[in-house]
């Protein structure tokens, strides 16, 4: 039905077009438009209703090749395929052609479109989602993706050479594109899911293995199970399906391994980690197979880099989790704008013969804490990390009652080397609290100076006079942030205990 429509379009357009040019003294066409409008609707209506039938009617597609896929992508290819050779006949995007080939383009990217449409929503109806595809094989889910390439691969034949100069047209065809590509991909996560229970029994097997065996020859299972599996979805897949199943398998393999090393940090702190970042990159040269699989940019991908991040936090003593913890919260003090939603501290300080001298002098618009709309603010003062400040211990300020908008200028002087200070980890730490009487006091903010950037540390210079600065509050948000989670599962270290139960009083409610 098509073809005849194909034809019959173009050759109607073509005639009628060279008789209106040969006519003297016309000025126009505009007349013609209706019958164009009238065939597109008509190529459009046509096309839906052979995807629709072509769904219902599907069936394998037997010959000699392996890689499989069934009738209706053919059918569907097949549409778009009449469809831009008369795209193509009224001239496709050029400028100055007519209106109608932007309506043809529409119509044939509303084709791919309700063919996935259709595939997504008869695997839906089926609980193809939420079951995981337990109820197709391999090979039909393979099928379903194919078919799905197929028809994304016949629309991305409206070249981006023929649709440059046409903005429209290039957006049109390239979110059309990118739906497919979406949904290709939602096709194919059963396939990546169903990998995850053999992945985790081979990982868990590398993890576990005795320490005496070489990490080469404990990751013989994981990568043999992947050599398998992989072998197979080449075999079946298109080159750019599979292509979006290896990344899919390589994130399933990250997710697991992430496991591994999340459920192991307090047992094996070591050798476990040690062997596991071994593990990690003979996978990662694995899955790039040199240059054959994934590049290397999509194999060091997002996931990939947290989990390199939490190996490298699981390996690390208690004493530098705390330090690298102090170098994150400095960070969010240099990006927090004033003002801040939790209020701001005015201080001033500087490095006066062989003491740090800090002076709390005022806060404005520290967060309501009482029941009374006010709070009764004090500050805590502390030097960080103890491994830079082991003799000194926490200040505080007095308690301002029943205001949110505090004045103690109040001075107070640690007694410390200007080596200690010098330091890039020195930290000058403040919280502000308020006071409780019957209940355990409530935090407000905090904020965090870096002590060798304070007046009289690196220059000579004389500290008076000496300006202010207004630091902006903060709190906690991050639940979920790697140190905190690697230093509460290390239950037998007090040090990593007592840190954590700190910062939890921390998090903003």
């Amino acid at each position: 039905m098509i073809p005849s429509i194909k034809s019959g379009l173009c050759f109607i357009l073509k005639k009628t077009i060279a008789h209106l040019f040969a006519r003297p003294g016309l000025p126009s066409v505009k007349w013609f438009e209706p019958l164009i409008d009238r065939w597109l609707a008509v190529t459009k209506t046509m096309a839906l209703q052979r995807v629709r039938a072509a769904v219902e009617l599907d069936r394998p597609v037997d010959g000699e090749h392996i890689v499989k896929h069934s009738t209706s992508s053919v059918d569907t290819a097949a549409c778009l395929y009449h469809m831009r050779l008369v795209w193509r006949s009224i001239g496709g995007a050029e400028e100055g052609t007519l209106g109608g080939s932007v309506r043809l383009l529409e119509a044939a990217c509303a084709t791919a479109l309700h063919y996935a449409d259709l595939v997504h929503g008869a695997l839906a109806d089926q609980g193809y989602y939420e079951n995981h595809g337990q109820n197709k094989s391999t090979e039909e889910i393979c099928t379903i993706v194919n078919n799905l390439e197929y028809v994304r691969r016949s629309l991305s034949e409206y070249d981006d050479e023929q649709i440059s100069n046409d903005d429209n047209s290039r957006q049109l065809v390239r979110g059309a594109l990118g739906t497919l590509e979406c949904r290709s991909i939602r096709a194919a996560v059963p396939l990546a899911v169903r990998a995850r229970p053999p992945l985790r029994k081979a990982v868990f097997h590398l993890a576990w293995s005795p320490d005496s065996l070489p990490t080469q020859q404990a990751i013989t299972p994981l990568l043999e199970y992947l050599d398998q599996h992989l072998s197979s979805l080449n075999t079946w897949l298109l080159p750019r399906a599979f292509t979006r199943a290896l990344a899919a398998c390589w994130n399933a393999v990250l997710k697991e391994v992430s496991n591994q090393a999340d459920s192991g940090g307090a047992e094996k702190p070591r050798v476990y980690h040690h062997r596991l970042k071994e593990a990690l990159d003979l996978l990662a040269e694995f899955i790039h197979a040199e240059g054959k699989g994934l590049p290397m940019t999509e194999v060091h991908n997002t996931e990939w880099k947290r989990l390199e991040q939490r190996m490298q936090y699981h390996q690390a003593p208690t004493e530098e989790l705390l330090e690298l913890w102090l170098e994150d919260r400095l960070t969010d003090q240099g990006r927090t704008p004033l003002p801040s939603p939790y209020g701001s501290i005015l201080i001033r300080v500087y490095f006066n013969h062989d003491s740090l001298c800090v002076e709390i002098l005022s806060a404005r618009d520290v967060i309501p804490l009482d029941p009374n709309g006010l709070s009764d603010p004090f500050v805590v003062l502390e030097l960080l990390p103890k491994r830079l400040f082991p003799k000194t211990h926490e200040q505080t300020t007095n308690v301002q009652k029943k205001t949110l908008n505090p004045v103690w200028d109040e001075c107070f002087e640690f007694a410390v080397s200007l080596e200690a200070c010098r330091s890039p980890q020195a930290t000058l730490a403040l919280s502000v609290w308020d006071r409780d009487v019957l209940t355990a006091d409530d935090f407000a903010g905090e904020a965090f100076v870096p002590i060798s950037r304070v007046p009289g540390v690196n220059s000579h210079a004389p500290p008076d006079p000496l300006r202010p600065i207004e630091l902006p509050l903060m709190q906690l948000h991050d639940r979920g942030h790697p140190i905190l989670q690697i230093l509460e599962s290390r239950n037998t270290d007090k040090m990593a205990m007592d840190f954590v139960k700190k910062q939890k009083l921390r998090f903003a409610e």
